[in-house]
């Protein structure tokens, strides 16, 4: 080779590892450990009428307010942004300034208002060193609708770049706790956004409700009603409002939980002559009960695998309360837990990965989780008295509540499964036994 040629293809080479690194997608990792947020930007989205120009500013906050407590992303300050939201409409980013804020990706939308009360949204979202559009789409729902469409764009944000589903555009019920004009403690069914927006309660007060859990594909909840004296096992449709009564039970009933396809629900049940809690199975359809649990000791908590071959569960038939795997026939039990401690309240992860569980130890009761096999158990909360874990439907966050002193009442916190981002979300009343629902489309 001569030396023209040789110099020739050294510089072809040279230009080659100049180009690549431009040119590698942008893309998070939620596999890798330590990945370090992604740096985004989300202008407010471009509006050419005054009320447009308003939807656009809230749909932006919205937006950044989901990816800022999503671990995955660092949110940009707004203050930094080289272009305004008119010149991206005109003529697109000027990637140049993006990446010289040190922005990997951005958001381009604009508001358009319909004739008919809708708004349409058009959405796009770059990649700043390729330089190339990821995503776009448009939306248009009543103007109403207006943060369920800006948390459906967060949710395609996220898949975008990470390859995952998020979990924006959901909803959460729980137990808000408030005393009534006589004193009186009152414990409501009631449901909120994922961010704590929308919030307004199912039941009244007068009668004590328990463990709702939403059906992981459809917008219904079981819970525990003590609304007729006795304890009954109710179902109520979010979307129609409709409830319905679908157990009724001798004895204490607690702890109901969907299988995966929702055509079963495991319980803890004190039926029988025995009077111990044991798990039993409802066939959705026929009402039909089957138990699958015998033992002299307390059994209570179960939780399907996402495959719906297996339900984890608490028991202290080996002494203290541990955590045991059966076969959704009650088959092959096996202890799944000998730290030091007890355990309760497990919930398998949709993604099949993990089981979180609360652990009392030392005088605390905290978050933890621990694969399925019983390795690598990691504590990821440090409080007075944490419970009832419940997962986000993409397996990535959990939500529990939290009483973080003795004298403190309690709250809804989420918590990210590496540990990390933990926040409280508001609610305008103590809250307690949350629970995730599926996304919403």
């Amino acid at each position: 080779m001569s030396s023209i040629v040789r110099a020739a293809f050294l510089m072809f080479i040279m230009a080659l590892a100049a180009l690549s690194p431009a040119h590698a997608k942008v893309r998070i990792d939620l596999s890798a450990p330590g990945t370090a947020p992604l740096p985004i930007a989300v202008p407010d989205f471009f509006g050419a009428t005054p009320e447009a120009a308003r939807f656009g500013t809230d749909l932006a906050a919205v937006v950044r307010s989901n990816l800022e407590n999503s671990t995955p992303f660092k949110v940009l300050n707004t203050q930094s942004y080289l272009q305004t939201p008119a010149q991206m409409a005109a003529g697109g980013p000027v990637f140049a300034d993006w990446r010289g804020i040190n922005a990997d990706a951005v958001v381009s939308a604009e508001v358009k208002p319909q004739a008919d009360g809708k708004i349409r949204v058009e959405i796009r979202l770059f990649d700043t060193q390729t330089e190339q559009q990821l995503y776009g789409t448009a939306l248009t729902d009543s103007s109403a609708n207006w943060r369920y469409i800006a948390h459906r764009i967060s949710d395609d944000i996220y898949k975008a770049l990470t390859g995952e589903p998020g979990y924006f555009f959901t909803r959460i019920v729980h137990i808000g706790e408030s005393r009534g004009l006589d004193g009186q403690l009152l414990k409501k069914l009631c449901i909120m956004d994922q961010d704590g927006a929308n919030y307004q309660c199912l039941t009244d007060g007068t009668s004590l409700v328990l463990t709702p859990r939403f059906n992981p594909n459809l917008q219904k909840v079981v819970y525990m009603s003590y609304a007729s004296g006795m304890p009954r096992l109710y179902l109520w449709d979010i979307n129609s409002g409709q409830q319905t009564i679908i157990g009724d039970f001798e004895g204490l009933n607690s702890t109901p939980r969907f299988n995966t396809k929702g055509n079963k629900l495991a319980m803890t049940l004190t039926a029988g002559h025995e009077g111990n809690a044991e798990i039993y199975e409802m066939d959705m359809a026929t009402r039909s009960l089957k138990r699958l649990t015998y033992q002299r000791e307390t059994d209570t908590s179960p939780s399907y695998s996402p495959d719906d071959t297996k339900i984890v569960f608490s028991s202290d038939r080996g002494g203290a309360s541990a955590l045991y795997i059966m076969n959704t026939d009650g088959s092959g039990v096996k202890r799944l837990t000998y730290g030091e401690g007890r355990y309760y309240s497990p919930a398998w992860s949709p993604r099949g990965d993990l089981i979180a569980f609360i652990k009392q130890y030392q005088g605390k009761f905290n978050v933890g989780v621990i694969d399925p096999d019983g390795n690598e158990e990691r504590i990821l909360t440090d409080s007075y008295m944490d419970d009832n874990p419940t997962w986000a439907p993409n397996g990535r966050v959990l939500v529990f509540s939290r009483q973080q002193t003795r004298s403190d009442k309690f709250r809804i916190f989420t918590v990210d499964l590496t540990g990390y981002n933990l926040r409280e979300l508001p609610t305008p009343t103590n809250a307690s036994d949350p629970a995730w629902s599926p996304l919403m489309r």
